[in-house]
C-alpha cells in the first residue's frame, strides 16, 4: 500500500466534540462493503476466546462485506486479473456491493466478460471458496476445534497458518501491528494501528519502554509552547522529536530533518514538524488530541465511523464510542469465570467471533427494557470495523468489530456510563453449572455489559 500522500490531521477541537474532519489530501481505509478483520487469537478463535486479557491484533486483513479475508494474486497485472475460468470458481472475485464508490487506492476493474471487481493498489482482490467467517485463512478456523491460525484448540503453540499456493498472498492492513505498507519510516520510527487513534498514525519507537504517537503542528515553530487554561492543575507540552547531529535522510521523501532556531534538529513529515506530548503517558494514549488546536495527530491512514457516532476521551477507560449527542454505546460481552471463583470482566479485547454468537442471541423483552439497539440507517453499509445487525424487525443496528451497540436507559446526561459492569444470565458460584446461552460456550460463563471503546 502506498500512504505517500495519505497523511490525516485530526483537529483537537472537533475531536473534543467528536467530529474529525479530513484534510484535502486524505485518503481513507477502506470504501464501502470492504471491512477490516483480525487473524488468530484476537478473532476469538480457539480456548483464547475466553481470555480476559486484551490481546494485541498483530494481523489485520482486508476482508468483504461478509468479513471474509481478502486475497491477492502474483500471476495478476495491474488493474487486470488473469483468474479465469477454474481459477475464479476457487479464487472468488470481490464485487463491489452496491453504490460502492473507488476512493484512493481502491478502483473497481473490468474483468473479462464485463464484470466487476475491487482492486487495491492496482491489485484485484478474491476471496476462498470455503472461508465462510471472519478471520478464517483457506478455511481453517471455522471448525471449532480450531484455532484461526490452524492449531488445536487450547494448544496455540502448534498453530499451523495454512500454506497458500504459489503466487497467493493474504490482502493485509497490518503485520505485527505495523502497517503493510511499501512506504519507509527511518529507523527507530513505526507506522502503526493504534487503537485510540482509530487509525493508522506516526510512532516514535526509539523507546522500548513507552511508545509515543506523534503530532504534527501547524502553527509558527517559533511559537509552539503551549498557552494553558490559569485553572489548570497541569500543562502537559508538546515536545519536538529530535533527530541526531548527524542524521541524512535519503529514500525517505516525506521525511525530513529542520534546524531550528533553538537549536534543535527536528523530524518532519510532509513538511510538518513533529511532536510528542507530554501528557501521553503509556503506550497507545492520544490525550493530545484535546490539548491544543495548533497540535494534530499524524494519522496515516483514517478508519471510517458513521456519521451518527461520535466519541469521547475518558480519562479512565480510554476513547469511549457516543451516540451524536453524546451518549455512551455499549457491548454486550462474556463474563468470564476463572478458576479461583473469581468473575472477570471480558469488556476491553475485542473477539469479532465472540460478538458475532452474542449478537445472534436477542436482546429479549427484559434485556430491552434497559438496553436499546443503536440503530443505523436503513442504507447503511459494512465499511472498516464497522457492520450493520439486521433485528427481527428488520431495522439495522451498527455493529463494531462484530458486536452489537446499543444505548443503556440508566444514562441521562452525555458522560454517563453507568450501564458499565452490569451483568445479566450470570453464573452462580457453582462453576459446574451451566448457562443456556444460545450458542456453545467453554465454562458456560454469563454476559455483561461494557462500554464500547475504540
Amino acid at each position: 500500500m502506498n500512504f505517500k500522500t495519505s497523511l490525516f490531521l485530526f483537529s483537537a477541537a472537533v475531536i473534543a466534540a467528536g467530529t474529525a474532519q479530513a484534510a484535502p489530501f486524505t485518503s481513507d481505509a477502506t470504501p464501502a462493503g470492504i471491512t477490516l478483520q483480525p487473524l488468530g487469537t484476537p478473532q476469538g478463535y480457539g480456548m483464547q476466546r475466553m481470555d480476559p486479557n486484551p490481546v494485541p491484533r498483530a494481523e489485520v486483513v482486508f476482508a468483504n462485506e461478509r468479513g471474509l479475508t481478502l486475497y491477492s494474486y502474483d500471476k495478476d497485472e495491474i488493474g487486470k486479473s488473469n483468474c479465469t475460468g477454474e481459477c475464479a470458481t476457487t479464487w472468488i472475485p470481490v464485487t463491489p456491493i452496491s453504490r460502492a464508490k473507488p476512493i484512493a487506492g481502491w478502483t473497481i476493474i473490468s474483468r473479462d466478460g464485463g464484470a466487476k471487481q475491487w482492486a487495491h493498489d492496482g491489485k484485484p482482490l478474491y476471496t476462498y471458496k470455503d472461508d465462510k467467517e471472519g478471520g478464517e485463512v483457506m478455511g481453517l478456523g471455522n471448525d471449532p476445534e480450531l484455532d484461526a491460525q490452524g492449531g488445536l484448540r487450547g494448544n496455540p503453540g502448534r498453530a499451523i497458518r495454512a500454506k497458500l499456493p504459489d503466487g497467493w498472498k493474504i490482502h493485509k492492513l497490518t503485520t505485527g501491528a505495523k502497517s503493510a505498507t511499501s512506504q519507509q519510516a527511518p529507523f527507530g520510527f513505526d507506522i502503526k494501528e493504534t487503537v485510540d487513534a482509530s487509525g493508522i498514525v506516526l510512532v516514535d519507537a526509539r523507546s522500548a519502554v513507552l511508545q509515543k504517537v506523534m503530532y504534527v503542528y501547524s502553527g509558527d515553530i517559533n511559537s509552539d509552547k503551549r498557552v494553558c487554561d490559569k485553572a489548570a492543575t497541569e500543562c502537559p507540552e508538546f515536545v519536538p522529536v529530535q533527530a541526531p547531529e548527524l542524521t541524512k535522510v535519503s529514500g525517505m521523501a516525506d521525511w525530513s530533518v529542520i534546524d531550528r532556531k533553538d537549536g534543535i534538529r527536528q523530524w518532519t513529515y510532509t513538511g510538518m514538524p513533529l511532536y510528542t506530548y507530554d501528557g501521553d503517558r503509556i503506550t497507545g494514549d492520544v490525550h493530545g488530541l484535546n490539548a491544543d488546536k495548533r497540535w494534530q495527530l499524524a494519522t496515516v491512514f483514517n478508519y471510517f465511523r458513521p456519521a451518527n457516532v461520535s466519541f469521547r476521551d475518558d480519562k479512565t477507560e480510554g476513547m469511549l464510542l457516543t451516540t451524536n449527542k453524546g451518549m455512551t454505546l455499549y457491548r454486550r460481552d462474556l463474563n468470564a469465570f476463572n478458576p479461583a471463583h473469581t468473575r472477570l470482566a471480558h469488556n476491553y479485547p475485542y473477539r469479532p467471533r465472540v460478538g458475532r454468537m452474542i449478537r445472534n442471541v436477542a436482546c429479549d423483552a427484559t434485556c430491552l427494557q434497559s438496553w436499546k439497539p443503536y440503530l443505523a440507517p436503513s442504507n447503511a453499509q459494512p465499511n472498516g470495523y464497522w457492520g450493520v445487525h439486521v433485528l427481527p424487525d428488520g431495522k439495522k443496528q451498527w455493529t463494531y468489530k462484530d458486536y452489537a451497540l446499543y444505548t443503556f436507559n440508566g444514562d441521562k446526561v452525555p458522560g454517563d456510563n453507568h450501564g458499565n459492569f452490569t451483568y445479566d444470565n450470570t453464573m452462580g458460584d457453582d462453576p459446574n453449572k451451566e448457562n443456556d446461552l444460545g450458542f456453545p460456550a467453554l465454562y458456560k460463563p454469563g454476559f455483561n455489559w461494557g462500554v464500547a471503546r475504540f
